[in-house]
C-alpha cells in the first residue's frame, strides 16, 4: 500500500479541517428542510391545521385509520412524505401532498433525521381548528 504524508503549518491544517466538515449536520438540515418545505405549519405544536404531531412519533406505535397499527421507523417517516395517503394516522384524513420528485434522496434523509431528533416523549395533544371554534 502506498500513501502520502503531507505536512502543513497548523494555520493551514485548521484550514483544511474546517472545509472538510459539513456546514450542518443532518438533523440541523433537516430542521431547515421541514420549515422551507412547510412542514412545521402543520405538524408543529402551535399549528391550527389538523395534522399528526410528529414530537416523539419515532420508534411509537402509530394507530392508522384502517385499524392497522404501525411502528413508527424510519421507512414509515419516508413513506409518509413521499406517499401520504398510504398509511394514515388514525382519526386524521389526508390533506398532506406528496414530497416525491420534490425532494432528494439526501434530504429524504435529512428530513427523517430530523423527525427521528424530535424527542421520545409522545406528542401532546393540541388544539386544532374545530376545537377553537
Amino acid at each position: 500500500m502506498i500513501g502520502w504524508v503531507e505536512v502543513m503549518e497548523p494555520a493551514a491544517y485548521d484550514d483544511w479541517l474546517a472545509r472538510g466538515r459539513p456546514d450542518n449536520t443532518l438533523v440541523e438540515s433537516g430542521e431547515r428542510l421541514y420549515r422551507e418545505l412547510g412542514c412545521s405549519g402543520c405538524h408543529s405544536g402551535s399549528s391550527v391545521v389538523r395534522a399528526p404531531p410528529l414530537e416523539g412519533v419515532y420508534h411509537k406505535p402509530v394507530p392508522l385509520n384502517s385499524g392497522e397499527v404501525v411502528i413508527a421507523d424510519e421507512t414509515y417517516l419516508r413513506d409518509s412524505i413521499l406517499f401520504p395517503d398510504k398509511q394514515i394516522a388514525a382519526g386524521y384524513t389526508n390533506l398532506m401532498p406528496s414530497f416525491q420528485g420534490r425532494v432528494t434522496e439526501d434530504e429524504l434523509l435529512e428530513l427523517v433525521s430530523y423527525l427521528k431528533s424530535l424527542g421520545t416523549t409522545a406528542p401532546q395533544a393540541r388544539r386544532t381548528l374545530e376545537d377553537s371554534q
